[in-house]
């Protein structure tokens, strides 16, 4: 089962709507998905469902109440789409231990079906990076406004720490090394990580190698909501530039999702829009991106996303990748 973390740097950029409509969507091409709420302290996907909060959900994993993860399976509206409720009734649910964490990550692995889409809490705490780091090709939503850029790069910058810590033993030298480099990263300075890696290879080669591999395989996909133009396209392009120079990095622009009134229409009737309206043109993005994850398709090439001008055949080529960008 190939699992896709949904996350975003910040609250209300509609990461749990699109989360919702991308696993809908999913199943609608005849795919076993299974959409997930992981906001330990918000869950709310069951409202975007259209179902009632009655049922057991992840706290009663977390606390030991079900032996495993498919008895919280529960049917929704969309056919092919099964749904896993998260938990507010338990204070602690959030904050999870690490044991407790590798179990509940085992268990999802264990389930059948073709996708699981795990719609995680906004920030960048360490059990939701655990959690988006749990596959190379996670997901994450942004706005083309300028603070909802920065703590887009900023919680990929958190993951690639993360990523870091977690790859060396605890007591090890290693993680010592990069745990001193991180403190050493004060606002202001020029950061890159291509510094720790040239450090940890200096003093590290074989780790310093490992971790570089280990980056490599680590290709974030940017799905841009609430999209207005063709302009906005162009802050993606910063980010990704942005984040191929200071983290090392590749990012693969996988979604223009555009500003649509019948978004706000879904949630108030509490229906996805992938059911009341599949043919808005809000859709007509999420069928675009799902097409592309469907067949593992990696977005705009470095050379398009990291050009300069646009030319004619630059745009004929826009309109068909991201419908809904006005261009």
């Amino acid at each position: 089962m190939e699992i896709l973390p949904v996350a975003s740097g910040k609250g209300g950029v509609g990461k749990s709507v699109v989360a919702v409509n991308l696993a809908g969507t999913l199943a609608q091409t005849g795919r076993q998905v299974i959409l997930c709420d992981f906001d330990l302290g918000g869950a709310n996907l069951h409202t975007l469902l259209g179902m009632r909060n009655n049922s057991a959900g992840l706290g009663n994993f977390i606390y030991k109440q079900v032996p495993s993860l498919e008895p919280l399976l529960q049917e929704t509206p969309v056919p092919n789409l099964k749904f896993i409720a998260g938990d507010c009734l338990y204070p602690g649910t959030p904050n999870l231990d690490f044991f407790t964490k590798k179990k509940l990550i085992k268990e999802l692995s264990l389930l059948e079906g073709d996708y699981a889409v795990l719609d995680l809490g906004g920030g960048s705490t360490y059990n939701i990076l655990d959690f988006y780091l749990m596959t190379r090709s996670s997901i994450l939503v942004t706005t083309a406004e300028i603070t909802s850029i920065l703590n887009a790069y900023s919680f990929l910058k958190a993951a690639v720490f993360r990523f870091l810590n977690t790859l060396f033993s605890p007591k090890g030298p290693e993680r010592a090394f990069v745990q001193e480099a991180i403190k050493q990263n004060t606002h202001g300075t020029d950061f890159s990580v291509l510094s720790i890696f040239d450090g940890l290879c200096e003093k590290f080669p074989e780790s310093g190698m490992k971790a570089k591999e280990g980056l490599a395989s680590f290709r974030p996909q940017i799905i841009l909501n609430r999209g207005r133009d063709g302009q906005d396209l162009e802050m993606a392009r910063r980010l990704r530039s942005l984040v191929r120079a200071k983290l090392d990095v590749h990012l693969d622009f996988i979604g223009f999702f555009p500003e649509d009134t019948e978004v706000p229409v879904s949630v108030a009737r509490r229906t996805p829009l992938c059911l009341l309206n599949p043919n808005c043109r809000f859709m007509e993005a999420v069928q675009t991106t799902v097409n592309r994850i469907v067949s593992h398709g990696f977005g705009l090439d470095d050379n398009f996303m990291e050009g300069g001008q646009y030319d004619n055949n630059d745009l004929e080529r826009l309109k068909n990748e991201f419908p809904g960008a006005g261009i």
